[in-house]
């Protein structure tokens, strides 16, 4: 799949005044850096960033990502390592850009799909999804949109476990084998209660005893 292009730029100066007026101006602050790579300032413009993220359907994207360098455009290979965002409003503060090199195994957490007709829930059971992502490790061309979990053949009492995964090539699942994904539960169910009936002795006792309440007063 061919690379998507972040342009960015290099930012002069650092603190949270700077990064105010680089938000004002209509940017957001980045940071550039890598395994052999030091922290390099960066900024990329807001607008087009926003729409880049939006477009895309995993959080494991590579982006091809430019910005300038001492001797011309310098262009790496990076994934989004981590967005800080605004609590309240989910605006994006800051921006992390990690270098990944193509011939290097990474560690990655992939979402897992759960797909197919499961005959248990067809008979009332219940799937319980005890994950709903994966540790892998893999290199960044193999990295996988999502882990397929195929429920069709599981009926009630029945789970799916790390060990019973079928990986894409060159994919390796870094949890426990025995590891539960899936499981289709029995429906629950729900007792009635029901109100034992007064006994005869206990309702004249007490009529009796109003009833003796009554004359005394009376």
């Amino acid at each position: 799949m061919e690379q998507v292009t972040i342009a960015g730029a290099l930012r002069k100066g650092t603190g949270k005044g700077v990064a105010r007026a680089l938000r004002r101006s209509g940017n957001i602050p980045a940071v550039f850096y890598g395994p052999e790579t030091d922290p390099l300032p960066l900024q990329v413009a807001k607008r087009s960033f926003e729409k880049i993220l939006k477009s895309q359907t995993s959080d494991n994207v590579l982006y091809r990502l430019t910005f300038p360098g001492d001797q011309g455009e310098t262009v790496k290979t990076v994934m989004v390592k981590d967005i800080q965002r605004h609590p309240i409003t989910r605006e994006i503060l800051h921006v992390d850009f990690y270098e990944v090199s193509m011939t290097k195994p990474l560690d990655v957490l992939v979402a897992i799909k759960v797909t197919g007709k499961s005959p248990g829930v067809e008979k009332g059971g219940i799937l319980q999804e005890a994950s709903r992502e994966l540790e892998i490790r893999c290199l960044p061309g193999a990295i996988p949109e999502y882990i397929e979990v195929d429920v069709s053949g599981l009926d009630i009492g029945d789970s799916i476990h790390v060990k019973d995964l079928s990986l894409p090539e060159g994919v390796r699942v870094l949890s426990d084998p025995q590891t539960t994904l899936v499981t289709i539960v029995p429906p629950t169910e729900e007792k009635a209660v029901e109100e034992a009936p007064a006994q005869e002795g206990e309702v004249e006792v007490t009529a009796k005893k109003g009833k003796g309440k009554e004359e005394a007063e009376g």
